[in-house]
């Protein structure tokens, strides 16, 4: 059989012709071989592509004020000639497929080969991918052995041909706006690939080039917040697809793409043991990420989602707004935290109003009409917290820090903090609980970041948590004026984490020999809508969600306060789990209490 280039090169990858030379029939498995990778290999076609770029260039201003690409100091060009490069984003859309690709195709007219779900390919948008340079991978083939040495030895063939790759490190969209934790499957055999292309003469590195895309307004929200609720996700269809056609009479605002640091792999760890080559691929994949997570740009319509959740009745003037983004945006520049150049201070104001304008065109914000005070009212629409919620979450882990020292700011005034002992194990036990929503940086770095915050916002150097009891009642005002803005941003965490805690007591009062989880998330929604309704703890409908429901169960398994056995889950230890139910309660209460306008 007369074989392509393309062919030759993967069958010639040496894992995959050492697996088809030993078996019992060998032209059996290269067939299967051949197979697996024709369903799976991209087909691209420059009359596709520039074709689909005329059409994208006529209908994406239609839906887009822009679309931003920023290599930060990187020479991409450069970059993708001297090396094997591959782009790892994070993933908020389906757009975040096309709206990539267009831009490096439109910059430096060459394509990405882009790994994409296998669900996505479906007529007729799999073809129009599929020639644009994408290539579909099953969702899961562990035990297909011979699938993963094909896709292994396909992207051996794309390294070698020099063609840049991509693939978004999370394994699919974010549900909730939040970086997921990285998948480390294609990373693996990228620096499997890249050891046997080295090994065959090629000196090229193998460069990682982490990207943050953060959109102003992610079309999909509304079927992500119905999957945050519970609902199951809808299987991708042609319909479906072709559906986001609808979204023409949508403002999506820009979108942002920015490159991080290259990260160079190291193939020398394929050369020494499996473990060595976990550890050294786990690793891989979090500076990846870490660099994706610092290069999130913070957005006007993260900065309004922000301002607006924050207040529980969700209303305010746009006075308010404005001087609460102001000093957010004021934080942001002092801690070199990356912000549209939009929201610099010569187009602030513009800015802020054109997102708004955004927001309520598509319907998720209302204005209440003069109030008897004059003033015009902007506030969320209900059923659209969980939507807005998505974009205040894209940049959240910006602003933990300021949100933890408001936290032990309170804490500080009402006594329960009275040594550096009880501020260091506050600082430890919000980190311990915020772990199981953020990848966060090292105790070290945490505590180092708190301590240069504190300093800046009374004026005076802090070096130790000790002089953090010294501090006069006029910094400790500078403190919480300061930072005030972030005082309620992770509120509705901490709801989730108290519903969580009192349905389960409430299930084990009515047995005490534990609880399958089937009733637990019964239960969890009964109770969190008895407790919204009353509304002396729980303020933020948002705070419903089955991400957080679970993360709170993790959380409580971890701590070793419920355990699971044989999937009946039971608490450990009565006093100690009611001592942390009342613990959030007051927390809660005291954080709805304790309010200082932003300075």
């Amino acid at each position: 059989m007369l074989l392509s280039k393309q062919e030759s090169i993967v069958l010639s990858y040496p894992k995959l012709k050492e697996r088809i030379e030993s078996r019992e029939n060998p032209s059996a498995e290269r067939e299967k071989a051949l197979k697996n990778l024709k369903e799976m290999r991209a087909e691209f076609s420059p009359a596709y592509i520039n074709t689909l770029r005329k059409v994208l260039d006529s209908s994406l201003p239609k839906l887009y004020d822009g679309i931003d690409l920023h290599e930060n100091g990187t020479d991409f060009r450069k970059l993708v000639d001297e090396n094997c490069v591959v782009l790892v984003p994070n993933h908020q859309s389906h757009a975040d497929y096309l709206a990539i690709n267009y831009m490096v195709y439109k910059n430096y007219n060459f394509p990405l080969y882009v790994a994409g779900g296998i669900n996505l390919n479906i007529f007729p948008i799999g073809k129009i991918f599929r020639k644009s340079g994408c290539f579909f991978i099953r969702r899961s083939f562990a035990s297909d052995i011979l699938y993963k040495l094909t896709l292994e030895a396909y992207l051996f063939y794309l390294l070698k041909q020099g063609k840049p790759i991509e693939f978004f490190f999370e394994g699919g969209r974010s549900r909730t706006g939040k970086l997921l934790p990285p998948r480390f499957g294609l990373y693996q055999m990228l620096l499997e690939a890249h050891r046997a292309l080295h090994e065959s003469g090629d000196e090229r590195k193998l460069m990682f080039v982490p990207v943050s895309i953060a959109h102003e307004y992610v079309p999909e929200t509304k079927s992500l917040a119905k999957e945050l609720g519970g609902a199951k996700k809808k299987k991708e269809s042609a319909t479906q697809l072709l559906g986001l056609f609808k979204l023409f009479a949508y403002q999506f605002g820009n979108v942002h793409i920015n490159m991080g640091r290259p990260i160079e792999a190291d193939y020398h760890v394929i050369e020494e043991n499996k473990d060595k080559l976990k550890l050294a691929t786990q690793d891989l994949a979090f500076k990846c990420f870490r660099e994706v997570g610092k290069n999130m740009v913070i957005t006007p319509s993260s900065v309004l989602a922000t301002v607006l959740l924050d207040e529980p009745s969700g209303a305010l003037t746009w006075t308010d707004i404005t001087a609460q983004a102001k000093a957010i945006i004021k934080y942001c520049k002092m801690y070199d935290l990356p912000f549209t150049d939009t929201l610099k201070e010569d187009q602030f104001e513009k800015t802020l109003e054109r997102a708004m304008d955004i927001l309520v065109g598509n319907r998720k914000v209302e204005l209440i009409g003069q109030h008897h005070d004059g003033n015009t009212y902007y506030s969320i629409k209900k059923e659209s917290r969980s939507e807005l919620l998505y974009f205040k979450n894209t940049t959240l882990h910006h602003f933990l820090v300021p949100w933890i020292i408001n936290a032990a700011w309170i804490n500080l005034f009402n006594g329960n903090i009275k040594s550096a002992h009880d501020i260091r194990l506050f600082f430890l036990e919000q980190r311990d609980q915020l772990k199981h929503e953020f990848y966060l940086p090292t105790v070290k770095k945490f505590m180092f970041r708190a301590l240069n915050v504190i300093s800046d916002a009374i004026g005076r150097k802090v070096s130790t948590l000790d002089e953090c009891l010294e501090l006069s009642h006029q910094e400790l005002y500078s403190l919480a004026s300061k930072l005030g803005v972030f005082s309620k941003v992770l509120s509705y965490i901490n709801e989730a984490y108290y519903i969580t805690c009192l349905t389960i007591t409430e299930l084990m009062a009515g047995d005490t020999m534990g609880f399958k989880m089937d009733s637990f998330n019964k239960k969890y929604r009964e109770v969190f809508d008895r407790e919204l309704s009353i509304g002396r703890v729980i303020k933020y409908p948002e705070s419903f969600s089955m991400p957080l429901l679970k993360s709170s169960m993790k959380y409580l398994t971890h701590m070793g306060l419920v355990e699971n056995v044989d999937g009946m889950y039971r608490v450990t230890d009565k006093d100690k789990f009611d001592t942390v139910l009342k613990r959030y309660e007051k927390s809660l209460i005291d954080n709805l209490t304790f309010s200082i306008k932003a300075q």
